[in-house]
């Protein structure tokens, strides 16, 4: 007797390889192979014509393999009526997932049942009751406005002089707030320019980011130096001699050897032209602004970027540096210098050299606009615990490219006062987080040279475990909050390092463990710490976090799957939580509707489905892109957190609130600020290793 049943198998084709080679994943082909089974059908012939592949038309006779492209996101469609590549935007929009949910309940008829909608949590803060370390540039920058009566009322220069009162004000909560994260330690800022035009636009929105008006000099603390570079060959990429990268390891040769004389050239003129404007008896913490002229150039290899080479002479000449690209007006055409119109910029440029600036004076810096502190009250932590509150961050990441596989973690404490340190694995003391961007820069610049260094930028699995627990047993005597996410924390590959990890962290073990700290594997430790541990006392609590496909997504505003309600994205930052295990807190953060997708927010555009299209406006032309929900999950608690779930919940809202930047201005970051902060100092120096991130 024959049966044939039908097996549905998930086929994974590789979509980072060639265009015209896109082969299956995870070696499936060689291993039908090895049993002789039926071979698989090359991803060409499918992706080229899937109808001939597959029982569109459910077919009783049909007695061959199927293949269904599931999920074609991505690949590069054509508009019949146009040569553009993928007129398909990715995403889909809230009312097309509830859609789809709720024809899935249908079709399953009671085998799935929904779940109840979870909690929501108080609002956030917004508005008046906004703490300013919750606040953004584009919030700080934002001239008052006045009501048609009050224009009435008010003179010219009554409403002039409310302006300048707000300006001046902004402009000591800017200065304050930079002052604060570096404790009082001085700025030096440079700016390394070639083309007038770079200049112009980044000199302008450098005073934009303090709103200075022209006449009005930077703060005192803030000294800005101006410094052209007089060698055009500092910006030529880098020489390949003829070498493609087809040539392999001898193109990788040249480009290694580039690099180096291009790093020497960069190091001798940054002595010559910038160091010796540094004053010695401030020593103060020194950043710089370079121009590197156009990174994408028809011809110009990735690789012939000068972007390593210039962040590594930078740092080690104990400089924080920040890139932007040679700046273009509007019209290649110069303006007629006799009928003194100055040159225009696109806002795109404008935008992305105002980030830039943004970014190097207050994220490189780690400032906030206000106190943590503030923030925490507002969270619900008693007054006498949220002055004194710390937070550290656990923070990691890792990158799979190239011939080495590089795998680093950090720690980043944010103090109630605003200042900010950051720990490394092989060291003992926390340094403040401006000098620690020069030191990393210092250690991936070493590992570069020397390859018996190369461990210390590969942690495994128990290295990780360590770290996590010596931080743990060090939190001081201040009360301290510590957030580590899931991913790779809790385990890694077992080829890589035996399984060893914190694997308390996953969710078989967390629940039976919630009030213990197992290390009984890691060395150093070797022991279970329970909560009432002498030297964990003013440890509040840890909150683990899961994001990405391990988190629940959602659909908001729907009550029911059968009603038709309106679905939208949350306008502001929102809390949820779950109560289906009362014993373990699990609380989700989702960020407001991002500025950049407010156009997709009329009642319009949110009930459209990709494939609809009215008047090339909106349907495919819209890429429908959410927030994702954040999960937090509190354990280790102490005794005075347990008491009540509004504090559980508290405890919680503290990163929560803290998933803003004043340096961007979009909506809410990912992450925690002082994870962002850490992950951001890591991403910034893989380069220097030659990871392109």
């Amino acid at each position: 007797m024959y049966f044939l049943t039908a097996t549905y198998l998930r086929l994974t084709i590789d979509n980072s390889a060639r265009e015209n080679s896109k082969p299956w994943k995870l070696q499936l082909p060689n291993l039908l192979a090895a049993f002789k089974a039926r071979a698989l059908e090359t991803t060409e012939n499918i992706l080229g014509n899937p109808a001939t592949y597959g029982n569109l038309d459910n077919n009783s006779d049909w007695n061959k393999d199927e293949y269904y492209l599931v999920h074609a996101e991505g690949y590069k469609y054509k508009h019949e009526n146009s040569k553009r590549g993928h007129s398909i935007k990715p995403g889909f929009s809230l009312q097309e997932r509830s859609d789809i949910v709720a024809q899935v309940l249908n079709l399953l008829n009671g085998v799935l049942i929904p779940d109840d909608p979870m909690q929501g949590d108080i609002p956030a803060p917004s508005g008046q009751k906004m703490p300013l370390a919750m606040r953004d540039y584009g919030y700080i920058s934002e001239p008052p406005t006045f009501t048609k009566q009050q224009k009435q009322k008010l003179s010219e220069e009554e409403i002039k002089q409310r302006v300048d009162k707000r300006r001046q004000e902004r402009q000591t909560i800017i200065a304050d707030a930079i002052e604060r994260a570096l404790q009082g330690k001085p700025i030096h800022l440079f700016l390394l320019w070639r083309e007038r035009d770079t200049y112009d636009v980044t000199i302008q929105k450098l005073r934009d980011a303090f709103l200075l008006n022209q006449e009005e000099d930077f703060p005192e603390h803030i000294k800005v130096s101006s410094v052209w570079i007089d060698d055009p060959n500092l910006l030529k990429p880098l020489d390949t001699a003829g070498l493609a990268p087809k040539d392999g390891q001898e193109f990788d040769k040249q480009i290694r050897k580039q690099h180096q004389i291009k790093l020497d050239a960069w190091r001798d003129f940054l002595k010559q032209k910038v160091t010796a404007l540094i004053d010695s008896t401030t020593k103060p913490y020194c950043f710089a602004i370079v121009e590197i002229g156009q990174t994408k150039q028809k011809g110009v290899h990735p690789k012939q970027s000068i972007y390593r080479s210039v962040r590594e002479a930078c740092v080690l000449e104990k400089i924080s540096s920040q890139m932007v690209q040679t700046v273009k007006p509007k019209s290649s055409d110069k303006e007629d210098e006799s009928t003194g119109t100055s040159p225009s910029y696109s806002k795109k440029t404008e935008g992305r050299i105002l980030n830039a600036v943004l970014d190097v004076t207050l994220r490189q810096v780690g400032a906030l606009y206000g106190l943590p502190s503030e923030v925490y009250e507002k969270a619900g932590i008693p007054k006498e615990i949220a002055q004194n509150l710390d937070v550290i961050a656990l923070c990691r990441r890792k990158s799979n490219q190239g011939q080495d596989n590089i795998h680093y973690a950090l720690a980043v404490h944010l103090r109630a006062n605003g200042a900010v340190d950051v720990l490394f694995p092989d060291r003992q003391n926390w340094i403040p987080y401006a000098r620690a961007v020069i030191e990393l820069g210092h250690i991936f610049s070493r590992v570069r040279r020397d390859r018996n260094y190369l461990q210390t930028v590969q942690l495994k699995g128990i290295e990780l475990a360590k770290f996590a627990a010596d931080v743990l047993t060090q939190v001081g005597d201040q009360p301290t909050l510590v957030l580590i996410e899931a991913d790779v924390w809790r385990n890694e590959r077992g080829e890589e390092n035996g399984g060893q990890a914190w694997f308390q962290l996953k969710n078989e073990y967390l629940f039976a463990n919630r009030d213990v700290l197992d290390f009984q594997h890691v060395p150093g430790h070797a022991c279970v710490y329970p909560r009432d541990h002498n030297q964990l006392r003013n440890l509040l609590g840890i909150i683990r976090f899961r994001t990405g496909d391990e988190t629940t997504q959602y659909i908001t505003n729907r009550q029911a799957w059968n009603e038709n309600s309106p679905a939208r994205d949350l306008i502001h930052l929102s809390g949820f939580y779950d109560t289906s295990v009362p014993e373990l807190l699990h609380y989700f953060s989702i960020g407001r509707l991002p500025k950049t997708q407010k156009a997709q927010d009329t009642s319009t555009a949110r009930e459209l489905y990709m494939l609809d299209s009215q008047d090339d406006e909106y349907g495919v032309n819209i890429a429908f892109k959410h927030q994702q929900m954040l999960e937090m999950l509190p354990f280790f608690i102490r005794s005075d957190f347990q008491k009540t779930e509004e504090s559980l919940k508290s405890l919680c809202r503290v990163p929560h609130y803290l998933r803003i930047s004043p340096a961007w201005s979009m909506g809410n970051i990912h992450s925690p600020y002082p994870m962002h902060l850490g992950k951001q100092l890591i991403k910034d120096h893989l380069c220097i290793l030659g990871v392109e991130v």
